[in-house]
């Protein structure tokens, strides 16, 4: 469907032009796939998290971080409205590495293996990379919401657009490459 949509586009702009280079360069399969893909990982990373924050305001849950660090430590002022929403982001990003890895796994870079070595080897990469956008997106959440008071949902997609970004980075150049 994607190659009928191509063929369609450079009907209509020369495959030559500046647009039907663009069209050439981002109008690909794997480009598209990665775009719907990430799209339904952040709803259900979005989704996830909204459940969690209700369940956590419903329980009187104030976050773990308002759990372990002590009363009167200076830390506890900065989260005096609750670390809620971090837990909250943590499990929400849980629920969306597993989704995104099947989904980009089997239909954005084509990697059919299921072996242990290969599954294996793939999800380890997957999850290392996405440790390191989930410090990211811990980072940009608490800077957004407990530094400049924004609304939560509002700094979770900022802050998604940007990790969406990293993440199709690492798995095109570091996990699922071609040999």
């Amino acid at each position: 469907m994607i190659e009928k949509i191509r063929e369609l586009l450079f009907k209509i702009f020369k495959k030559e032009s500046f647009i039907g280079k663009i069209i050439d360069k981002f109008f690909t399969k794997e480009i598209v796939t990665y775009i719907i893909f990430g799209v339904l990982t952040t709803a259900v990373n979005l989704l996830t998290f909204y459940i969690f924050k209700k369940i956590f305001i419903s329980i009187g849950w104030n976050g773990i971080f308002n759990e372990i660090v002590p009363e009167n430590s200076k830390i506890v002022e900065l989260f005096s409205g609750g670390s809620d929403y971090l837990d909250a982001n943590l499990i929400a990003w849980v629920a969306g590495v597993i989704f995104a890895f099947v989904t980009n796994k089997l239909f954005v870079f084509d990697s059919k293996s299921w072996k242990p070595a290969v599954a294996g080897k793939e999800f380890a990469g997957f999850v290392g990379a996405r440790v390191f956008s989930l410090g990211v997106e811990m980072l940009g959440m608490f800077v957004m919401v407990t530094l400049l008071t924004w609304n939560e949902f509002v700094a979770k997609l900022i802050v998604g657009v940007a990790v969406i970004i990293l993440n199709y980075i690492f798995s095109k150049l570091l996990i699922f490459k071609k040999k």
